[in-house]
């Protein structure tokens, strides 16, 4: 890792550049449904996947060139192991945090999820693919790009492992927001899951690939229960 190459507060400049932008795709998806020019929503479509491309591929660079590693690695069976428990902690942990959210606040989803869920039932057709699209596989692609790859691998030594999966959970959590503690705390847990992922097989391939189920399941859901 360079972290002796470059100045910290480069770094820092660096990771809160891509915090930013890391949220640029959906804000385009959430323009879209206010426009009815057509071809103001076609230039905001084109927007939204360029700039998702641009951010993936500077995340990226940022990732190889601190780590030295590519995203995709040669799979083993212990991954999927970390995969699947990755998963299995999120249920837990979300299960009882809502629980407990619904219990004291009388809030049965997050704030996040309900944006979310307005967004999915109450758009066309365009806007439910597009978002679909950035719930399932933009999103945890840039995420787990910059929360994970960038933040392990442009700050501390390799020995603070837990310094780093405690920030970037917290980080990860602020970017989604909650009104609440509990809701704060699932999205913290589900980084925290991401983040163990992470640094228990070295490999990036297998947290985006919890991150993938997480929201895909989400997504279903959304879609079954309403």
């Amino acid at each position: 890792m360079k972290t002796n190459r470059e100045s910290l507060s480069k770094r820092i400049g660096y990771m809160v550049l891509m915090y930013f932008l890391g949220a640029l795709p959906l804000f385009f998806l959430m323009v879209i449904p206010y426009q009815k020019n057509s071809v103001i929503v076609f230039l905001l479509v084109l927007a939204y996947f360029l700039a998702s491309a641009l951010i993936i591929y500077i995340a990226y660079r940022f990732v190889h060139k601190y780590s030295h590693n590519n995203v995709l690695e040669t799979i083993e069976l212990s991954d999927l192991f970390y995969v699947v428990g990755g998963y299995v902690f999120i249920l837990i942990s979300n299960g009882v945090l809502a629980a407990l959210n619904h219990t004291i606040y009388h809030q049965s989803e997050t704030s996040n999820n309900l944006v979310l869920e307005k967004s999915l039932l109450q758009s066309n057709i365009l806007i439910i693919t597009l978002f679909i699209i950035q719930l399932v596989v933009i999103a945890p692609i840039i995420e787990e790009l910059i929360y994970r790859g960038m933040l392990f691998n442009l700050f501390f030594s390799s020995n603070k492992t837990l310094i780093k999966i405690c920030l970037s959970s917290i980080l990860f959590a602020s970017s989604h927001g909650g009104n609440t503690i509990f809701g704060f705390l699932i999205y913290v847990f589900m980084g925290f899951s991401f983040a163990i992922v992470y640094a228990k097989t070295g490999k990036l391939q297998n947290s985006i690939a919890v991150h993938i189920i997480t929201n895909a399941v989400a997504t279903v859901s959304i879609f079954i229960l309403n």
